[in-house]
């Protein structure tokens, strides 16, 4: 029986299958002073590029866009796997990668997979949105070769001066719906990820990462929109924040007619203990 939280992100994804990848996909993200094509892009690049047989699984894999990444590779001894808990992402995946990985739906804390038989884990901003984070963790390190790597990308800090913040702002001042409580708080902050990865792991790294959004006003709204708090809202709460928000995003406005919107991402990679 799925919990509360999971219920609504069934119905969220049922809904909106393969936004994540929409709004993520090719959005440039920088880390360390350099530009990624996107955050998918940066969890792809983890993946060692030699033929020895690796196999990969990309946790809550949504419609499949970084599994496409890996399977464009056509690197031999590559095997791909996903698993999600939304069928309709599922459905959207396979349509996207026509048998180039094997799915399966089922949750995070409790995956179909033999003890010590994945080389990589990936996951691309959910493990903060997940119940019981830390028997996913168990999951993790159970599933891991000893040695094997985990990298994930999870939402991060706020950054100022943007569409972002205009919008967090009005979000607050609406307190027509409670928020969201998706996932362990300590999955958003980077001590907090540290600790959850402290057991099990080593090599913790832990990068932040800004992924650049931009766009015209009205493009940048309908990305806000399909956030989960968002989503919540009643319609008419959704149309008042939206002529607020446009109106507020004005004097950011540039002259190619788009405004600022960056997103505040963290990566966390670390290797399975020996």
């Amino acid at each position: 029986m799925p919990s509360p939280s999971e219920s609504y992100l069934l119905d969220f994804h049922a809904r909106l299958a393969g936004v994540t990848s929409r709004w993520f996909g090719h959005a440039p993200v920088q880390r360390d002073g350099e530009t990624a094509p996107s955050t998918y892009a940066l969890l792809e690049a983890v993946v060692p590029h030699d033929a020895r047989p690796l196999a990969v699984l990309d946790l809550a894999c949504g419609d499949g866009y970084l599994l496409e990444l890996l399977a464009r590779r056509k690197q031999p001894g590559l095997s791909l796997l996903g698993l999600d808990m939304s069928e309709h992402e599922l459905a959207a995946a396979r349509g996207r990668l026509n048998g180039a990985a094997t799915l399966f739906q089922g949750r995070a804390q409790s995956l179909p997979f033999g003890d010590a038989s994945v080389d990589v884990v990936l996951s691309h901003l959910a493990l903060m949105l997940m119940d019981d984070v830390e028997a996913v963790l168990a999951e993790l390190r159970r599933v891991l070769k000893p040695g094997g790597r985990v990298s994930i990308v999870v939402g991060g800090d706020l950054v100022p001066g943007n569409a972002l913040e205009v919008f967090a702002g009005l979000m607050k001042s609406a307190a027509t719906v409670a928020p969201t409580r998706l996932g362990d708080p300590k999955v958003r902050s980077s001590d907090g990820l540290r600790e959850l990865f402290a057991e099990g792991f080593v090599d913790v790294t832990v990068r932040s990462l800004s992924v650049q959004g931009d766009g015209p006003p009205q493009e940048v709204w309908e990305s806000l929109l399909t956030t989960y708090d968002a989503d919540r809202l009643p319609p008419a709460a959704q149309a008042s924040i939206k002529a607020a928000f446009l109106q507020a995003v004005e004097p950011l406005r540039r002259s190619d007619g788009s405004v600022p919107l960056q997103w505040g991402m963290r990566q966390l990679t670390a290797f399975r203990m020996p």
